[in-house]
């Protein structure tokens, strides 16, 4: 019989919900199922989870208040030491940390001896680190003491990457800019994309396919609101395009940008057809997709999103919907133009012809949603956990399972 190894997992968000932290959330509920896996990560009282994760997985869920600066703080430290405690009694076979919680699990490998796995699905302290940095005029003396933090933190992080035994990157870009960024070679780092639950994103029976779209279509937009998400485009094309589609918005973001997008549909006289449905809970956004007929990416093109992954198309692809996007980096790494997708160039004109090409050819608008529902199934979560799977735990086992 085969050992059942195990793996502890160390995230800063609570991985009990697939909407904080997807990523680690499926690799520890699917890892559950043939492995013993241990999670120590934050507790949100409002998480997505709708109740208390898997129960196969032993969560260990650190409550550290709502001060940023001092729950960050509170974090690491009550987190290193559940890290060295669990390691040292349980003795994983690997320990997996992420971009803010790297050093905790480097720590907790050297406890209980074991394989060191670095995830990274960001570059480990730079965003944060621009955010604060780019408020430096007016920074507070809470955010300049945040950033000697974040300096000395990056300097551990440097050290972790040195000594984990594997690392694995979301993007191309992020193994290429974090080696930039730290003066490293992760040459030999493995590259995982993100992966979609395709029964949960199941095209519902009956909709109104691309064979058999009319005006005016719905467009949705699922995601954060804010600059370079490209929305200015959109509401631009609702005016140029005449009443060719609704434009479905579902997502937050500061009050001030949204009430500036409003304010230009209503200038342009197409506040009526748009929908906006504020943030909506991740369970109901799968519902919500397989009522559109078209789901949008319009996001700009700027660095820090070319070096991300397009998590939200897939999604749209799993839905069966016609995705459209901006034809940037990252959304060409999955969407050919005119096979699973339609690329355009980021303009109220450009969208408007994406949009009558639909409705012009509806065998190519039918086509687009079968190829884009392959395209998902390929990216589904058990073919992506069993990537980290690989990562993790090499063929032959370097220890005994406890």
């Amino acid at each position: 019989m085969a050992q059942r190894r195990s793996l502890l997992l160390i995230h800063h968000r609570d991985v009990r919900s697939p909407f904080s932290a997807t990523v680690p959330h499926y690799i520890s509920t699917k890892l559950a199922a043939t492995h013993t896996v241990h999670v120590i990560c934050s507790a949100d009282k409002d998480h997505d989870a709708g109740g208390t994760g898997n129960t196969s997985v032993v969560y260990h869920p650190i409550r550290t208040g709502n001060t940023r600066l001092v729950s960050t703080i509170a974090f690491f430290i009550i987190a290193t030491l559940y890290a060295t405690v669990l390691g040292a009694r349980h003795r994983f076979d690997a320990t997996y940390g992420f971009q803010r919680t790297l050093v905790q699990a480097w720590v907790g490998a050297i406890a209980g001896d074991s394989r060191f796995v670095a995830g990274l699905q960001v570059v480990p302290v730079r965003q944060k680190r621009d955010f604060v940095m780019s408020r430096q005029a007016d920074m507070s003396p809470a955010e300049r003491l945040s950033v000697m933090i974040w300096a000395g933190y990056a300097a551990a992080v440097k050290v972790a990457l040195q000594r984990c035994d594997q690392v694995t990157c979301l993007t191309e870009g992020i193994r290429q800019v974090t080696e930039q960024e730290y003066g490293l070679d992760l040459s030999s780092a493995t590259v995982i994309g993100m992966g979609v639950d395709t029964e949960t994103f199941e095209p519902a029976d009956g909709r109104q396919t691309g064979d058999s779209f009319s005006r005016p279509l719905t467009v949705t937009y699922v995601g954060s609101l804010g600059a370079a998400r490209g929305l200015p485009h959109v509401i631009e094309a609702l005016a140029e395009c005449g009443e060719t589609f609704e434009f479905h918005i579902a997502g937050d973001g500061q009050s001030g940008y949204i009430d500036a997008m409003q304010a230009k549909a209503a200038k342009l006289g197409v506040a009526d057809q748009i929908v906006w449905y504020g943030r909506v809970p991740h369970s109901d956004v799968p519902g919500l997709l397989t009522r559109t007929d078209v789901a949008i990416s319009p996001l700009e093109d700027i660095e820090s999103y070319r070096i991300s992954y397009p998590a939200k198309l897939l999604e749209y692809m799993a839905a069966g919907a016609v995705v459209m996007a901006t034809d940037i980096p990252p959304h060409q790494r999955l969407i050919t133009d005119g096979d699973n997708g339609l690329l355009y160039d980021g303009t109220a004109t450009g969208l408007c012809s994406a949009i009558e090409q639909c409705l012009d050819d509806p065998a190519l608008a039918g086509q687009i949603e079968r190829t884009a529902r392959e395209t998902a199934e390929a990216h589904d979560w058990d073919t992506v956990v069993d990537k980290h799977a690989v990562a993790l735990f090499p063929t032959t086992p370097n220890q005994a399972t406890p």
